[in-house]
């Protein structure tokens, strides 16, 4: 079976449903397609307490968010669902707590409403075939059933730059060794006796069981937050960032033993258990795909701003190391970097885009550009010029190309008349 359609987006986690949503309306017939059976990708399935990325660092508190559009709409939907989930300040960064099911709930919605998208859940992309340098079929399989997608143009936001490697995008992966940590979240609820200090506590007597070899080396750089519902925490735990076939049982097996050791040592844990883990080991890195221009460290350190910004992020480079754990490196206060089209453009493959973790960064940019919020608005942008591309066969920077600020009010503007 043959299905058309203008746009094809491939992932629906947090940059890939919002570039499905900014395309579709913006006219251009939408297909969506995630491997899961629910929106929001890493947002939901990670058991994340917060959005990161969404305002300026340091300075006064947030008004509103950095960029403007589906982000700052997501976040006034977040916002009334739970009135009570306030911007927080931890450290030098702002936050935004939220619910999973919020997420869900708010991107389900966002989806439905708009009738030129369809989003396929449980579908993969088996492959890609391309014609002289475009992409021509995109062939998906859903419960063992194969069928080709024919599409226009076509959004990566498969995180790992799935699609990309296999249309024969160029890409970048660290090697093994200096790989960042993944992540895997336990949700433990019944904990008693709970305050701050077992932020402090918790991570300490990993570490120590770390160095009695009681637990796995990487283990001794997780984190423990407690949830805003009293008696409940979260214990965020260092995984290998190499994928293998046992990751994920590992991972699973490593939540146990955790959770035991802080229940045989630690009295607040005595009768606690584990309410719920993230549904798959979250990774921090992974392919990053060659576009026509590479962001690097000294860019988001020096605040660099580009001819053809497309987002704006003020969060910090934040390294999982293997041997340190995680290190940060600020943007100066007040300020922030700016993320060019040229980055999410896959370089020789004209009909595809890129956007989310998988963009056009060196590895320790990725540690900044990773995050949600800069993810949401990658992909927005990534939906709004691919629809404009297919439009009007050109992108809007071709045509205005000299000026600073003329792409982005350009693409916005498209956006705002909406």
């Amino acid at each position: 079976m043959n299905t058309p359609c203008d746009i094809l987006v491939a992932g629906g986690g947090v940059s890939g449903t919002a570039a499905a949503l900014a395309s579709a309306r913006s006219g251009a017939r939408t297909i969506l397609i995630e491997k899961e059976s629910f929106l929001g990708g890493t947002g939901y399935a990670g058991l994340l307490q917060y959005i990161c990325g969404l305002y300026l660092n340091g300075g006064s508190f947030p008004a509103e968010t950095l960029n403007p559009g589906i982000v700052r709409e997501i976040v006034g939907l977040l916002n009334k669902l739970s009135p009570q989930k306030k911007i927080k300040k931890i450290g030098q960064v702002y936050v935004l707590p939220y619910s999973r099911e919020d997420m869900h709930s708010v991107f389900t919605s966002l989806c439905r409403q708009e009738p030129n998208l369809t989003v396929l859940y449980n579908t993969t992309v088996v492959s890609v075939k391309k014609k002289i340098r475009k992409i021509g079929k995109v062939i998906v399989s859903s419960s063992g059933v194969r069928h080709t997608i024919i599409s226009k143009f076509v959004i990566d936001c498969s995180g790992n730059g799935d699609v990309s490697a296999m249309a024969g995008a160029s890409f970048r992966l660290s090697p093994a060794k200096k790989l960042q940590l993944a992540g895997y979240t336990i949700h433990i609820k019944g904990i008693k006796g709970q305050d701050e200090t077992l932020a402090i506590k918790v991570p300490y007597y990993l570490a120590e069981a770390v160095r009695q070899k009681i637990l796995s080396p990487y283990l001794r750089f997780s984190t423990f937050s407690p949830a805003d519902t009293p008696g409940e925490g979260y214990c965020k735990l260092s995984i290998d960032g190499v994928d293998s076939a046992k990751r994920e049982q590992k991972a699973k097996r490593d939540a146990v033993i955790v959770h035991r050791y802080l229940a045989d040592r630690m009295p607040s844990f005595k009768d606690s258990y584990i309410a719920e883990t993230s549904t798959s080991v979250s990774d921090r890195e992974g392919r990053r795909i060659c576009g026509e221009f590479t962001l690097t460290e000294k860019d988001v350190l020096t605040a660099r701003k580009f001819y053809d910004a497309i987002v704006k992020n003020s969060w910090p480079i934040e390294l999982w190391d293997k041997n340190k754990g995680v290190i940060y490196k600020y943007v100066r206060t007040g300020d922030y970097y700016e993320i060019p089209f040229r980055c999410i453009k896959v370089k020789g493959i004209p009909n595809l885009l890129c956007a989310g973790r998988c963009i056009s960064v060196s590895a320790e940019a990725l540690g900044s550009t990773r995050v949600m919020g800069a993810c949401i608005t990658l992909g927005e942008q990534a939906g709004l010029l691919s629809a404009f591309k297919v439009k009007n066969g050109v992108y809007p920077e071709r045509v205005k190309k000299t000026s600073n600020k003329k792409i982005t009010k350009e693409v916005l503007h498209a956006h705002s008349a909406h």
